[in-house]
C-alpha cells in the first residue's frame, strides 16, 4: 500500500479556498465573543454601581423617613404644649 494519495490540483485548491474562509470566518467569531464578553464584562460592572447605588438610595430613604417621623413627632409635641399653654394663659 502506498502512502501517497493524488488529488485533483483544482479539488485541492478548491479545498484550501473553503478552508480558508472557515479559518478568516473563526477569526471573526472570536473576534465577536471577546466583543461580546467586553460589554458583558462593562454591563456587569454597570450593575454592580447601580446597586451600590440604589442600597445607599434606600439607606438615604430609610433616614429620611426616620428624620420625617422624628419632627412629625416633635411637631406634634410642640403643637400640644403650645395648646396646653394658651389653656393655661386663658385661665
Amino acid at each position: 500500500m502506498s502512502d501517497r494519495v493524488t488529488v485533483e490540483r483544482k479539488e485541492f485548491e478548491g479545498f484550501l479556498a473553503e478552508n480558508q474562509k472557515l479559518l478568516d470566518r473563526s477569526q471573526t467569531l472570536m473576534e465577536k465573543i471577546d466583543q461580546l464578553e467586553n460589554e458583558n464584562k462593562q454591563l456587569r460592572d454597570e450593575i454592580q454601581a447601580t446597586r451600590t447605588r440604589l442600597t445607599s438610595l434606600e439607606t438615604n430613604i430609610a433616614n429620611t423617613r426616620q428624620a420625617d417621623d422624628s419632627l412629625k413627632k416633635a411637631r406634634e409635641t410642640m403643637s400640644r404644649l403650645t395648646k396646653e399653654a394658651e389653656k393655661r394663659i386663658t385661665k
